[in-house]
């Protein structure tokens, strides 16, 4: 009887990995017309957990492929991934009105624009408030290490009149892995990183199994619908409180260097800082916040360090915070409900401030 129960339980669980197996070929094989939606949107998360549009890059560590163009498809949003500056080892949004180039813009995910299509993103609707060229140099998942070198190799050649260098909360946590020096290090096998890039089955079921953890224990939510994490309110830069000021000093140095790149290059450089949901929003949590030791001088303390360097370097700064915060605790959602992007609103109210700046500073009259 034991031994017909083994064979059962083991006949069964082979059963389990065959269909498993079928899903994941079905879904890798098929062509997406033919797949229901959210497979369909589940083909998509594959393609860009294995890393698809993009490739290795000897300087940066990675880059978007040249002509990459496609569709993706969340659950929150939809949107164009698209390069329309091209070249041979790296592509990047680009430019949207045509003509001389006047600006360009080097960031991360939200310079680049995720969940918007290019024209909705904050350096096109600046393009057209200005009406002047800016180039968008913003690729998701960069640093400021990388901001810098992508001005060096592919901004500086385009003979920008202003640089835009953005810097966002998780920057800290990005200069952590260049002062460890795992840009060049070989990723050893991790089963769990094969089956995220490889396997729609096991996406699906971690897909699930996270929105229920996020639900009991990671998200509080605000007034408007929006959700904010208490790990992020908790340690809003992902680093801990004794390594923040070597993580500046390498974030300063990579500043300071783009500043002597503009410099050379007779451009005006003007640091952005783009403030997390977090810091926007936080007062609309109060009540869980209270509990959260020194946290005002945790979730402030970067955009505060970014404006004292500011002022002893005597730069162009414009900490975005506070333009954020009225609209946003006025009851804008300015942000997508969960994911940690702006929405079009978002970008909007952010080219719009950077506008009145550029005018407040007589900056391209």
């Amino acid at each position: 009887m034991l031994r017909n129960f083994f064979i059962n339980a083991v006949l069964m669980i082979c059963g389990v990995f065959l269909s498993l197996g079928a899903f994941d070929v079905a879904v890798s094989q098929l062509p997406e017309t033919v797949l229901p939606d959210p497979v369909r949107k589940l083909a998509l998360q594959l393609q860009l957990n294995s890393e698809k549009p993009y490739r290795r890059h000897p300087a940066l560590g990675y880059a978007i492929k040249p002509a990459t163009d496609f569709v993706y498809s969340g659950e929150e949003f939809s949107f164009r991934f698209q390069t329309h500056l091209n070249f041979p080892d790296a592509g990047f949004r680009g430019g949207t009105l045509g003509g001389p180039v006047w600006g360009a813009a080097f960031g991360d995910s939200f310079t680049f624009g995720v969940g918007v299509d290019q024209d909705a993103a904050w350096v096109a609707q600046l393009s057209k408030l200005t009406n002047r060229e800016i180039i968008n140099f913003g690729v998701p998942g960069h640093g400021p290490y990388r901001y810098t070198q992508v001005l060096k190799t592919y901004g500086a050649p385009l003979r920008p009149k202003v640089v835009f260098y953005a810097l966002f909360a998780n920057d800290l946590k990005d200069a952590r892995r260049f002062e460890k020096r795992q840009l060049n290090r070989k990723r050893k096998f991790s089963i769990k990183q094969f089956l995220k890039t490889h396997s729609a089955s096991y996406n699906l079921l971690n897909n699930f199994f996270l929105s229920i953890r996020r639900r009991l224990a990671d998200n509080t939510w605000d007034g408007i619908g929006l959700k904010l994490l208490d790990r992020k309110l908790r340690h809003p830069h992902d680093v801990a409180d004794e390594d923040f000021a070597i993580l500046w000093t390498a974030i300063a140095s990579q500043i300071d260097e783009a500043v002597e790149e503009s410099r050379r290059l007779e451009a005006a450089f003007i640091l952005l800082y783009f403030p997390s949901k977090e810091e926007v929003y936080w007062r609309l949590a109060r009540e869980r916040v209270r509990a959260i030791d020194r946290f005002e001088e945790r979730i402030e303390k970067l955009s505060k360090t970014a404006g004292d360097f500011c002022r002893a370097r005597r730069l162009l700064c414009l900490d975005l915070t506070q333009a954020l915060q009225s609209r946003g605790l006025r009851g804008e959602k300015l942000y997508f409900p969960e994911d940690i992007h702006w929405n079009e609103r978002g970008h909007r109210v952010v080219a719009q401030e950077i506008h009145k700046f550029l005018i407040e500073k007589q900056i391209g009259e």
